[in-house]
């Protein structure tokens, strides 16, 4: 190798190039942390962590940079992805309390449409401005080096199949896949991979851990159980007469919620009309989502299945699973269709999200409609198609529904969806809110919830006053899917200016403030019962089991095992935090409830995996 190889300039450019990986680390925290001194201190005591992101920066760029010699296009690009990839993820914690995590790449082709819904959200924060100044000087400085030296062509081919070849071996159990799992160990959410690994390493950790990790339901016991989950779900079930079958509405209003129990918040008038003269004789209370601010395809899937997400393997959803898997799948949909009911979904936006085109029919339902489908003349209120359109349109289903058969009428709902300003509707809902704790123009942005929350609220009357006519015995659910992400004027969600959480980081909250972000209201509603019945908190994951179980309808033996061994004990289970059957929330369970946790993940893993 020449002499000019070891001269003065060259080792200046390679000794720059071998920090590049350490300044990328530092700007990718500086987003994540929303501070520019923030990152030295972790930078400093997570050495291994800046160790394996080195490894992994390092192998890939230097693979390029050893076959192109080029530092900008070897470098650049990896850098940008990384910096965008962290401040989505500090998006995404801003408005719904959760990184980007490894499922969330399944969404990747829905990319727009998600953006869409929160793009007033996505605005860079000022660390997250200098940090991406700071890369540009970076990498104008590394240019103008470039321009006086470039690595030889012997030297960059070795250097590029050595760093090819680490490169690779991530991919691939062994040392690095065994040092990013030791780094994951332990952690109980994305949050805390996070905070241990970096927010551009958590992901490759929690990815390596999948790969690592057996998978649960290999008892045999609990296997041989699964089974017969499987094999129930298939047997003809008994058909029960007109009689016996109520029929069944089942509604999720988008980001429905009591405002009215927010704290500081008064009305001269109430905005939620029909859902507190019905709380007065319907059962009805709080209902624990497995989410806030997004996910609602989520929730309807825990809802459908009676499963937990959080006890899914790393990087699945309950909605991006294989078809055959649903096909096959104890759901409440085909639990009714056993019974003899026709069941129909109807969702007043398109079928972009959750892919619900495909796995809704897979899960049961004859039918899965969209906006476009829709029997009646929709209109918009606001960015989506109106409340008062949809209850309209349910109401024509229910009327070409076959009389002769009982009926499943699932409907989910889109006009108070995010994003929440000023004059979104473009007039006032007519509900003002007073609270000395907001400005005007937080007001103004909160009118429009209200907006929504009001809509909703007279699509719920819309469809008593229906049903309360009809000449069949019928049980209407209405459920809120989650609280909606809201973000004032000064980019703070008003549950924070208002006291509901201290702080805008979850990880600050004790389970008490979680369970509060984590719940809304729900309502179910009979034209046929004439004694009230007992109110009761609810959960995303046993509420389809409960309104089974509230129809009087027989159960299969799946979810007569969730009815007597599961639901009892939990509400929900959501990473690190567990709502017992009598809604005390916890971040640590009794070791008691750790076996029943341990045998309904592998039930679950079974019935998922072993198909």
């Amino acid at each position: 190798m020449s002499r000019r190889f070891f001269s003065r300039g060259p080792l200046l450019c390679l000794g720059t190039i071998l920090l590049v990986p350490v300044v990328v680390l530092y700007l990718t925290q500086v987003i994540w942390l929303e501070s520019l001194s923030a990152p030295f201190p972790w930078l400093v005591s997570h050495p291994a962590a800046v160790g394996l992101f080195w490894v992994i920066f390092s192998s890939f760029c230097l693979t390029l940079y050893g076959f192109s010699r080029r530092v900008l296009p070897s470098y650049l690009p990896a850098a940008v992805v990384l910096l965008l990839l962290s401040h989505a993820s500090w998006c995404k914690m801003k408005i719904n309390g959760a990184p980007i995590q490894l499922s969330d790449f399944t969404l990747l082709g829905n990319i727009k449409d998600i953006t869409g819904f929160a793009a007033n959200q996505l605005l860079p924060s000022p660390p997250a401005l200098a940090a991406a100044a700071i890369t540009l000087l970076l990498f104008v400085f590394l240019g103008r080096m470039e321009k006086h030296w470039r690595l030889p062509p012997g030297p960059g081919l070795a250097i590029g199949g050595v760093a090819m070849a680490l490169f690779f071996s991530l991919f691939y159990p062994g040392t690095l896949q065994s040092a990013a799992a030791a780094l994951d160990e332990g952690c109980a959410d994305q949050v805390e991979r996070n905070d241990r690994a970096g927010v551009a390493l958590g992901v490759y950790t929690a990815w390596a851990t999948r790969q690592l990790a057996e998978s649960g339901g290999n008892d045999a016991d609990d296997a041989e159980l699964a089974q017969r989950f499987l094999a129930d779900a298939q047997a003809p079930g008994e058909t029960l007469s007109l009689e016996e079958a109520p029929d069944i509405i089942f509604i999720v209003s988008e980001s429905f919620f009591d405002v009215t129990r927010l704290p500081g918040l008064t009305f001269q008038e109430d905005p939620l009309p029909v859902f507190h003269a019905l709380s007065e004789t319907c059962t009805n209370g709080r209902f624990l989502s497995n989410t806030y601010g997004g996910g609602t395809g989520y929730v309807e899937m825990e809802m459908f299945t009676g499963l937990t997400s959080s006890l899914l393997r790393e990087g699945d959803t309950l909605s991006t699973l294989d078809l055959t898997c649903y096909r096959n799948l104890p759901t409440t949909v085909r639990c009714l269709r056993q019974l003899g009911y026709d069941a129909v979904a109807v969702h007043s936006h398109d079928a972009k999200l959750y892919n619900r085109a495909n796995v809704y029919p897979a899960i049961g339902f004859q039918e899965m409609l969209f906006q476009d489908d829709f029997l009646t003349q929709p209109e918009r209120r606001g960015d989506f198609v109106s409340d008062e359109s949809f209850a309209r349109e349910l109401i024509a289903r229910y009327e070409a529904r076959d009389p002769d058969v009982p009926f499943f009428l699932y409907g989910l709902s889109m006009e108070n969806h995010q994003s929440y300003y000023p004059e979104k509707f473009g007039e006032s809902s007519g509900y003002p809110a007073q609270c000395g704790q907001l400005s005007g123009q937080d007001l103004a942005i909160l009118d429009s919830l209200v907006y929504g929350l009001h809509d909703a609220d007279a699509s719920l009357g819309i469809l008593t006053d229906y049903f309360s006519q009809a000449d069949r015995p019928v049980l209407l659910v209405f459920v809120g899917d989650h609280l909606p992400s809201l973000n004032l004027s000064d980019g703070v969600s008003i549950y924070t200016h208002l006291g509901v959480s201290p702080t805008e980081e979850s990880s600050d909250w004790d389970p008490a403030t979680l369970m509060d972000i984590l719940s809304t209201d729900y309502l179910i509603w009979t034209n046929y019962e004439t004694a009230a019945q007992p109110d009761r908190m609810e959960s995303c994951t046993f509420l389809g089991l409960h309104t089974l179980q509230r129809a009087g309808l027989p159960l299969n033996d799946y979810f007569s095992w969730l009815a007597e061994e599961i639901s009892p004990n939990m509400l929900l289970s959501r990473n690190r935090f567990f709502a017992d059957g009598a809604g005390n929330a916890y971040y640590h369970i009794a070791p008691e409830t750790q076996v029943m946790l341990d045998r309904y993940t592998a039930v679950e893993r079974s019935l998922l995996y072993s198909q």
